[in-house]
């Protein structure tokens, strides 16, 4: 049997959704199952993976019971569970293990013969996402919004657009978001104190 063929025979009982709401259709048994007579952990956190990978590559041999219980540990880690990791060092230590898992080692079983390169691929990046992220102290993505907003824009970058930008509408907007500035402040200075 080929290692593809074994990799859909054991693959994780998880199904293919597009969006992580569509998990809630489904019920997840989280008590520890049992393949080929071992005992597979449920899902307890990303530096807890770290750590049972480490330990049964530590006794992996020639042993298909070894190769699947290694595989189905290895397939408990998905984008999900990526994108709502907030270890910095698990997530760093996880870029650098699926770094490693692109290209063949010399290990008897490793990372690299438990996904297809898509799927090695799309973990890797959203692995290197979620470390940009935790790095910028942000823990969900900058929500999308205009292009160029002129209100969100510190005065001297206003400026700086204002003299240099080519799109005549863009540095007419500018201008009166720095006139709206200008007025602001000014309404600030002579207001009247009561004294």
């Amino acid at each position: 049997m080929s290692r593809f063929a074994i990799r859909r025979r054991y693959a994780a009982s998880r199904p293919f959704v597009r969006h992580p709401a569509q998990l809630e259709l489904f019920d997840f048994v989280a008590d520890a199952t049992a393949v080929d007579g071992m005992r597979i952990l449920p899902w307890r956190g990303l530096s807890v993976w770290h750590c049972e990978l480490d330990r049964q590559s530590a006794i992996m041999r020639p042993s298909r019971p070894l190769y699947h219980c290694f595989e189905i540990t290895a397939r408990q880690l998905t984008a999900e569970r990526i994108r709502t990791c907030r270890d910095v060092p698990a997530i760093a230590r996880l870029v650098d293990r699926l770094s490693a898992a692109r290209y063949p080692s010399g290990c008897l079983h490793d990372l690299d013969r438990v996904w297809s390169r898509a799927e090695l691929g799309d973990l890797l990046v959203e692995a290197t996402n979620r470390r940009t992220l935790l790095a910028m102290g942000r823990d969900q993505p900058r929500a999308k919004g205009p292009a160029l907003d002129p209100r969100r824009l510190p005065d001297n970058r206003l400026d700086h657009l204002i003299q240099t930008h080519g799109d005549i509408s863009v540095v007419e907007a500018l201008r009166v978001e720095r006139e709206r500035r200008t007025h602001a402040a000014a309404s600030l200075y002579l207001s009247p104190t009561g004294a």
